[in-house]
């Protein structure tokens, strides 16, 4: 038996999306990196910090995507779990980032 080296992201996807509880919780880490990083991020674009904008930047891409493809898959099933992970990630997100960059 060989063992792929490789993760199937396909698959996983459809694992993640089949339960809402796992989508809840991926919903509510990647809503709370997201949101996070926007925070981050629009800080160091207004101090004009061009490598940390960027890269906060790309993650706000990748949590946005795996965000939405679950927050959008679940509001047209109707799961109400992931929804309300996605509205308590964000608030959660907000509230670190400001608090960090509150602290400095």
């Amino acid at each position: 038996m060989m063992i792929k080296p490789y993760i199937n992201f396909y698959n996983m996807m459809n694992y993640i999306l089949a339960n809402p509880y796992i989508s809840a919780l991926v919903v509510l880490v990647s809503q709370i990196v997201f949101i996070y990083l926007r925070t981050i991020n629009v800080i160091y674009t207004s101090e004009r910090r061009i490598i940390p904008a960027i890269i906060s930047g790309n993650g706000i891409g990748l949590a946005w995507l795996v965000s939405m493809s679950i927050g959008g898959n679940s509001i047209m099933h109707g799961e109400f779990l992931p929804i309300l992970s996605y509205l308590i990630g964000g608030t959660l997100g907000t509230y670190w980032g400001i608090l960090k960059e509150s602290k400095k």
